[in-house]
Order: structure tokens, then sequence, then C-alpha cells
């Protein structure tokens, strides 16, 4: 209102064609009245254009609500579901990163109302990069294409609308940017393919072929980098930045005729079955599974002989085992409860080492038996699963909640360092124990390559494993990873159990072989 009064004055000042604070005296001669005439009539002409112009602009910001309201349809009744589809997420940061803030700032210009605040959360371009990234790894390790994505439709979940050529060009910006160009040439040519589709692309045919030119270069596709080149060059045959980009790929052409094509490494994977298991192809041959076996676990604890353990045996060596209905519904909420409000980023390596990496994208806090009784009792029921383990050698439970595409590539739980953990001063760790606290739509396996094995995530159950072998040497076939999740969210809580006090649960062999 205050913006609005001022504007009004201005326009008032400008009218009269003089400073405000100077005499006038016009009431002393008709002539100069007839002048007043003619600055007010100046001043409604004004106004009726400030109006106008005051119209559009709430026009416009109503099209642009309607809009975004329209891409949100539906997201209040399912939030989850929403918030955790990479493409939706990808949308959705865009908007909060790019969207509101021109809208923001068009506001400000006129009307004095902040949009966007101090308290406003927001995210930045390093969240959408790291979607970006989530989708990357989505696409190659599901085998989803661009196309398909483009539809809105992510294993049968459909988005309120496809996307436009703009959204498609954001998306493949963002893979560029990121150096996973092979991914980003899909975008691309989807971006232009539905730009020559639709009327009001809302991106221009230039813009689009620009970076696409690019990636496909830095990829190694310079014949169709060259193509689209020449097709640059007849929107804007003297861009000088476009000429000089046809050089460079002509070089690089001319580079292959004579020295011939060096083939496109293959993309690295972690293990060969990692994405088979990932996404539940592999299947275990009979010799590998006929062992194996289910039973109610009754041995560590008298208290099992009242309540016993569900334990399905996955692998026989090393030991791994699913225990189902570890922990209720009400325990799991408190847990989660406990540990949000602490989360961060989750990092890699021992106390003197930690750093974040790409490998691992998650969040996790901490929880203390002292914490709230629910944790203690989860310490307790560990060592019932843990087939007695001293509990004086068990760690901190840490509480984990992946992102879009959230992954923790294949590792080892136990350390290669000659003095491995020496913070805690408990040795290596000797097991390792997992209550999954959600279920996950699609993705978020734990899978063990070297032993064929993957686990899905199912509320309230949870998976043990040894770590090292009797002999105290760490067991190069614990190699594990958790898959990235696809569509919801993955709440997962670890305890980690340390070799020392173990001696006589789990007498040493000398032998190096076991």
């Amino acid at each position: 209102m205050a913006a609005s009064k001022a504007l009004l004055l201005t326009l008032v000042v400008v009218a009269l064609g003089q400073d405000q604070h100077a005499p006038s005296e016009f009431y002393s001669s008709v002539v100069n009245m007839e002048l007043l005439l003619k600055s007010e009539l100046a001043i409604l002409d004004r106004l009726d254009r400030f109006i106008v112009l005051s119209e559009e602009k709430v026009a416009f910001l109503k099209r642009e609500r309607d809009r975004l309201r329209a891409d949100i349809e539906g997201a209040e009744e399912s939030p989850l579901v929403y918030v955790s589809n990479p493409v939706s997420a990808f949308l959705m940061t865009k908007r909060l990163v790019k969207d509101y803030q021109d809208i923001d700032e068009l506001i400000r210009k006129g009307v004095g109302v902040d949009l966007i605040d101090g308290a406003t959360v927001l995210p930045t371009e390093e969240d959408l990069q790291g979607i970006a990234e989530g989708l990357s790894r989505l696409q190659d390790l599901y085998m989803m294409e661009a196309s398909v994505l483009a539809k809105g439709n992510v294993y049968g979940h459909k988005l309120v609308r496809e996307l436009n050529p703009d959204e498609c060009y954001r998306v493949g910006l963002a893979l560029a940017q990121g150096k996973y160009f092979t991914n980003a040439n899909q975008w691309f040519r989807e971006a232009l393919r539905r730009w020559k589709a639709e009327d009001s692309p809302g991106i221009s045919k230039f813009e689009i072929l620009d970076y696409y030119t690019y990636s496909l270069t830095e990829d190694g596709e310079h014949e169709e980098a060259m193509k689209l080149t020449e097709e640059l060059l007849k929107l804007d045959p003297k861009n000088a930045a476009v000429l000089s980009k046809k050089k460079v790929i002509q070089d690089w052409l001319d580079h292959v005729e004579l020295k011939g094509r060096t083939a496109k490494p293959p993309r690295a994977v972690p293990h060969p079955l990692y994405e088979q298991l990932c996404r539940g192809d592999h299947q275990r041959p009979p010799s590998e599974i006929s062992n194996l076996y289910c039973r109610y676990h009754m041995s560590t604890s008298p208290f099992l002989r009242l309540a016993p353990l569900k334990q399905e045996v996955v692998n026989l060596d090393p030991f791994v085992a699913v225990y189902h209905d570890a922990a209720s519904d009400a325990e799991i909420n408190k847990v989660i409860e406990l540990g949000r409000p602490r989360i961060n980023r989750s990092m890699v390596g021992d106390a003197a080492k930690k750093e974040v990496s790409k490998s691992r994208t998650s969040q996790n806090s901490w929880l203390t038996d002292d914490d709230h009784p629910v944790v203690a009792a989860l310490s307790r029921r560990t060592k019932d699963m843990a087939l007695g383990l001293d509990e004086t050698a068990y760690e901190s439970l840490q509480v984990n909640n992946y992102g879009i595409g959230g992954h923790y590539l294949p590792h080892y739980d136990w350390s290669r360092e000659e003095n491995p953990y020496p913070e805690l001063k408990t040795g290596n760790r000797i097991a390792t124990l997992m209550f999954y606290l959600s279920d996950v739509e699609e993705g978020g396996a734990t899978v063990f390559p070297h032993l064929g094995v993957g686990v899905f995530p199912k509320k309230g159950t949870a998976i043990f494993w040894y770590n090292l072998r009797a002999s105290g040497k760490g067991d190069e076939k614990t190699l594990h990873g958790a898959c990235p999740v696809l569509i919801g969210s993955k709440w997962v809580a670890n305890k980690w159990i340390h070799e020392r006090h173990q001696e006589f649960v789990r007498p040493c062999d000398p032998d190096p072989e076991k």
C-alpha cells in the first residue's frame, strides 16, 4: 500500500512538471488554473496506465498461481508419495529455486509484499543438482528412459501432467552439469522433441540445442553434435560462440578420422550382480538355498521361550539372518520421532577421517539407551537377535533416512585399519544388526553381491550378519550396499557390534581360513 501511494505521488509530481515544494499561487490567474486542469488530466491518464499494468500483473500472478497449484494437485493427500517421486521432487525443487523467486521479485517491485521471507525454508542449486544425480542413478539402475519419465510415469506412479520442453531441458541441464552426459542427452532429446510438438514451449530451440551439442560432444557423440550445431547456425549464422564450437567439433572429427574411434568405456558398476540384485532380477541356484531354513529362535535368552523370534536364515557362510516382526509400530514411531530433529548428512570413514561422499546419500542421527526406554529395549532385543553378543561393545543406535535415489554403494562395515575405531577402543565391528523402520514402495534393497543375496525393506523386520570370520579377519564376502530408493522413504536403524568382550560368546579360531 505504501509503495502504491509513493507511485501515485510521483505521478502527480511528474504531471505538474515542477518541484512539489515550490510556491505556485495558481489561484491568482485563470490561465495558470488551466495548467492545473491539464496536470489533472495527465495524472488521470497515467493512473489509468498504472491500473492497466497492475491488472495485467495481477492477472499474470493468478495464472502463475493456478499453474503452480495444479502441479501439486493431490500432494497434500499423499505427501510422502509426491516428494519421494524423483521427477516430482526435481520439479518441486526447481520451482522453489527459480519460479517462486521470480514471482517474489515481481511482487516486491510494486506491492511491497514479501512472498518469500527469512523464515521460508528453501532448497538451493545444490539440492537441485543432488536430485538430478539421484535421478541419473535411477535411470541407470532401473533402466528408465527419459521419454517415459517425461510422461510423468515412474513405475506406475503418474504425475498430474507430463513435463513440458523447458522442464525436460532443466533436468538435462542439471545432469550435464553433473557430468552425467549420456542420461542428459536423453532429456535434451526429449526436450527438443516436445519443443517441436508444442505451440508455446516456454524455451527457445537455440537454448536447447546450445547445451545439447555441448553434452553430445562431451559424451563423444561428435557426428550428432556437428549435425545439431549446423541447425544452431541456421538460427544464428554469425554467433561467435557457435562458430567456435563448430571448429572444436570438427577438430575432434578430424582426429577420429585420422586416429580411429576410441570405444566408449562401459558404465562403471560396483559389482556384476549389484544392479540385478537391486532390481530383484537375480535368482540363486537350488544348491545355494537348499540348506537355508526358517525357525522360531528361542535359545539366546530365557525370555525367548515366551516370545520367540521369527528367524529366516538367508545365508550360512557368512551367517545372515532376517528377523520378522522385530520391532513394533509404536517403537518405530518413537525412534523416528527421536531421530528426526537431530538428523544430519551421513558421512563415511571412521571418526578420524569422516567426510561427505556421493557414495552415500542419506542423513542420520544417533540415539543412546539413555535417550528413551524404547532405544534401550531395542538394544536388549539386539542381543537376542545377535546370538548373545555382549552389549558392552555395542555402538549407539544410528537412525538413517535416505533421500531421492538415496543409496550407499557396496562397502564393508569392518575396517581394514591395523587399529580399527581407536576412539571406541573395542576393536573391529564383528557384526551388524539393522532394523527396517519403513516399507519402501520401490527399491532400497540391502544386497550382498558376493553372496547373491538381496533383502528388500519391510517395516518392523531386522537383518543380522557377521562381518568378521571366526579368526577375527574381515570377511570379504560381507560386501554389501543399500540400493537406490526409487519410490518411498527409507528409514533404517543400525546397531554395530564390536569384537571386544565377545570371546566367550563367539570364541576365536586360530585357523586363518575360518
